[in-house]
């Protein structure tokens, strides 16, 4: 079994997929959540404008400016400490 991902990890993977714009199916996939979790997700990043969605015939969530900027900086954090992305924390 797998560890245990962190909502900030979730957040930058859906950052991540939602770049290029994404719709629901596509970003469940990526992110390996399911249909029921990835929506607190999406909310999150709605209400914080870190997303914006897209409404059309297919709706997609599309990572904003003030997101990507949230993300690199999540990024550069996992950079300088890699135990919050999972890497060199001894656990087995």
């Amino acid at each position: 079994m797998g560890r245990k991902r962190f909502k900030d990890q979730i957040l930058c993977k859906i950052l991540q997929v939602c770049g290029g714009g994404a719709n629901k199916t596509q970003i469940v996939y990526s992110c390996n959540l399911n249909f029921h979790t990835v929506v607190p997700y999406l909310d999150i990043l709605i209400r914080n404008g870190l997303a914006e969605k897209i409404n059309a015939e297919i709706v997609r969530y599309q990572t904003t400016e003030k997101g990507a900027e949230a993300l690199r900086h999540m990024q550069e954090l996992e950079r300088l400490m890699p135990e919050m992305a999972g890497e060199g924390d001894g656990a087995a």
